[in-house]
């Protein structure tokens, strides 16, 4: 049977985040079971299921998924024994310590500023110096097929926005026409593309169909960001 979120998931998130006492989740290990860690697992799995089979190079992670305590040397003396937030990252295997692929993302952040609740996103987060400079010269050659997607109607009916600009640096970046046409991108310091989920939508039973939708098209960004990268 399908697992769904309900209106306690991000309550209970919040409340974890605030515990110190390290046996709180045994004492409340039935609803964290039942609107937290059973619907993120029934997620992961549904997802995998879905996409694997048009993305056999991205790896979807299901082991360990759905855990909210902290690891003992990660809890700082009198901080929170537990996280106030759950997220799966799925993307094509990286080789590198110190670079990350383009990825797909959910994340369930009741209480990160910027979000304060339940995302879908796609794209590069925290770009390499190698990678931020390869993506913006890729823009900076020919920028067409990203246009072309933000301005397909398959694509603008899932998301509505283009490139997030939660991070922008200050000028033009060196080696740039400051003129280019494209410089709003050309100042992104991440490429991602994010939609926000309201509460109706979260807790759902259509939720997974249409994260599923939401992640093939991101799946064609993250092709033309790995193309940029290669």
């Amino acid at each position: 049977m399908d697992m769904k979120f309900s209106s306690r998931t991000l309550p209970f998130l919040t409340e974890a985040g605030q515990q110190t006492d390290p046996n709180w989740l045994e004492q409340n290990q039935a609803t964290y079971e039942a609107h937290v860690r059973g619907p993120f697992i029934d997620l992961a799995e549904r997802l995998k299921a879905a996409l694997q089979p048009s993305v056999p190079d991205y790896h979807f992670p299901i082991k360990g998924i759905g855990r909210i305590k902290r690891a003992t040397h990660h809890v700082v003396s009198g901080g929170p024994c537990f996280k106030d937030w759950l997220s799966i990252s799925i993307s094509k295997p990286s080789y590198s310590r110190f670079e990350r692929n383009p990825h797909l993302f959910f994340g369930i952040l009741p209480n990160i500023p910027q979000y304060m609740g339940v995302v879908v996103a796609g794209g590069l987060f925290m770009p390499s110096g190698p990678q931020l400079r390869k993506v913006r010269s890729a823009i900076a050659q020919d920028a067409r097929l990203f246009h072309a997607l933000f301005d397909d109607p398959t694509f603008k009916a899932r998301f509505k926005t283009n490139f997030s600009r939660e991070e922008v640096a200050s000028r033009p970046p060196r080696g740039f026409d400051p003129d280019h046409p494209d410089m709003d991108w050309l100042r992104l310091k991440k490429f991602l593309v994010v939609k926000k989920l309201t509460n109706a939508e979260f807790t759902s039973r259509d939720l997974v169909p249409a994260v599923v939708e939401d992640f093939k098209q991101l799946v064609r960004l993250n092709r033309f960001l790995e193309n940029a990268l290669t």
